[in-house]
């Protein structure tokens, strides 16, 4: 005879928690604030953990006493008898099939939900297109969104932001920042538009904005958070993938790491380079870890990602094929620094103003314009040559600029600034796809972090940078690049050459660490870059001698050509 697996008939009208099913022993639930919480047999028997489970709705006490009445006229216990009110429970989740314990647990962010639109869940309440709002602790489309703390919610409908104004945050974008190309703040509407629907989009693209110290980056990244709304889960800086798993899992937020500079191949930047990787897709990452117990513990995490940095982290060709690049060059001198100064902060109070209204306006758009934004954009950047994965990457921005800076369905017009987008994002990534082993051994090195003698760090790359940038190169600067075996040579600004210690170096093979390149391995991968040759005589670096090559300056941060 087939098992019964309806809904339990004896569940009185109106109860205010649900019982999900019971697994391994284990009983699932949704309390009545919404919460999952489950319990074995023994510690669901105990008084303290029955009223939990009922905490929040009317009356407690009351709902315990209709499922596990009182034996005795006066119960020490109270009105209820625990042990049948946790039988009647045990009963409720035995009565629905076996609770799966990989069953989606969606929390905070934008999700696809029942008939593919977009669900925001903030905490207490899921939010929908339209401005419907229902309480948290609901099952959708076999995903539970169990209630949290309260986050930032989508602005109602009647203050869904326009395009114009939009278009204005586009121009202070492209304004207040020297950007290396002039589609660049385009790039980053895009990015804001994709990474606002958080999970909804099947595919999602990650942004990497380098630049050197003083550019501007840390500020653009905060307010890129705010106008995020409460899609973003706010700006790290010095996060560990780790940190990045267990304060984010199941949830589909943007993730902004501000200073992500790394150590080498195994450095935490590029752990969590891969993990973004992961994220990408409509699947996300779904990392699996042990525990003590051996029984594991399973994260997932979706949603787009920006990093922030003097020059990006080494990627594998698959992590590059996730990300789009922007650079940052040397910010112009304001001529009313004041001015420019306020001007700053009040298009960051703009921006905090605007981040609920934006996110307002993704959610209303995305069920109708979405699907058929991203596959046209994806379409036409396979057209012009890139892979099927740049069609995604490149298309997702791209649809998300098209959201954000436009009405209605594209036209030519709109087409053809969307190919002057695309464009030099499908050169960038023909660049990575063309990069040798000598550019990715270098970048590898500028990289490195290295201890100052007056305490901190700084990145080999910052350091190069700010002896080009200098009329006179400094002997303190010098002696802390000789750490490294290295030295930069005579010259006028920007066009410095840099010689490195051809032999093994302690020091530099710390900055190789996990690569091939270690052990004096860098000389073979550098002498394959075009005009790397062997310096002509020794070179004194850290009070000795040594033979070594000679890497021109257009291969080195602020560097000319």
């Amino acid at each position: 005879m087939p098992r019964d697996t309806s809904e339990p008939t004896a569940i009185p009208a109106g109860f205010p928690v649900r019982p999900l099913g019971q697994s391994g022993g284990t009983f699932w639930f949704l309390t009545a604030r919404g919460e999952v919480a489950h319990h074995g047999a023994t510690s669901l028997g105990k008084r303290e953990n029955l009223f939990a489970l009922f905490v929040g709705c009317d009356d407690p006490s009351r709902w315990l006493a209709q499922i596990g009445p009182s034996k005795r006229k006066r119960d020490d216990d109270g009105v209820f008898n625990p042990a049948v009110a946790a039988d009647w429970l045990m009963s409720a989740c035995a009565a629905r099939p076996l609770f799966d314990p990989d069953t989606q647990i969606r929390h905070f962010g934008t999700w696809r939900g029942d008939g593919g639109a977009p669900v925001a869940h903030v905490g207490e309440e899921i939010h929908h297109p339209g401005g419907i709002v229902d309480p948290a602790g609901v099952i959708l489309d076999g995903a539970i969104y169990p209630a949290r703390h309260s986050r930032t919610a989508p602005a109602p409908p009647d203050r869904r932001v326009d395009f114009d104004d939009l278009r204005a945050v586009r121009g202070e974008i492209a304004g207040m920042w020297n950007w290396q190309r002039e589609t660049d703040a385009d790039v980053v509407m895009g990015w804001i538009g994709q990474a606002v629907l958080g999970a909804f989009p099947d595919w999602r693209s990650h942004m990497w904005i380098t630049g050197r110290r003083g550019s501007g980056k840390s500020t653009l990244v905060r307010i890129l958070s705010s106008l995020l709304g409460g899609m973003s889960a706010g700006v790290k800086k010095g996060s560990s993938e780790a940190a990045v798993r267990q304060n984010t899992n199941r949830m589909a937020l943007a993730r902004l790491i501000d200073e992500a500079e790394s150590e080498g191949e195994a450095s935490q930047v590029e752990k969590i380079i891969a993990l973004f990787r992961l994220m990408s897709d409509a699947d996300g990452a779904q990392v699996e870890r042990g525990t003590a117990d051996h029984a594991g513990i399973q994260f997932r995490l979706y949603g787009a990602g920006l990093l922030a940095s003097i020059i990006p982290g080494l990627m594998t060709p698959a992590d590059r094929s996730r990300f789009v690049m922007l650079k940052m060059l040397k910010r112009k001198p304001d001529a009313d620094p004041t001015a420019a100064a306020l001007r700053r902060a009040d298009f960051e109070g703009w921006a905090e103003d605007l981040g609920p209204a934006i996110w307002r306006r993704m959610l209303d758009l995305a069920p109708a314009r979405w699907d058929p934004a991203f596959r046209t954009y994806s379409a036409m950047v396979q057209g012009l040559g890139g892979e099927a994965r740049a069609g995604d990457t490149i298309g997702a921005i791209l649809a998300g600029w098209d959201l954000m800076l436009h009405d209605g369905p594209p036209d030519d017009e709109r087409l053809a600034r969307a190919r002057e987008i695309a464009l030099p994002l499908l050169d960038d990534v023909a660049a990575a796809e063309e990069e040798g082993e000598g550019e990715r051994c270098l970048r590898t090195v500028f990289n490195f972090m290295l201890a100052k003698d007056t305490g901190g760090t700084i990145p080999i790359a910052e350091l190069i940078e700010r002896m080009q940038d200098s009329p006179d190169i400094l002997e303190p600067d010098q002696r802390l690049l000789g750490r490294l075996g290295l030295r930069l040579m005579p010259g006028n600004m920007g066009q410095r050459d840099l010689f490195v210690i051809g032999a093994q170096h302690s020091i530099l093979d710390r900055a190789l660490a996990g690569t091939n390149w270690r052990g004096g391995g860098h000389r073979s991968a550098l002498l394959m870059l075009d005009g790397v040759t062997p310096a002509p005589s020794p070179t004194r670096v850290a009070g000795r001698k040594v033979r070594g090559l000679l890497v021109p300056a257009r291969y080195l941060p602020g560097g000319d050509g």
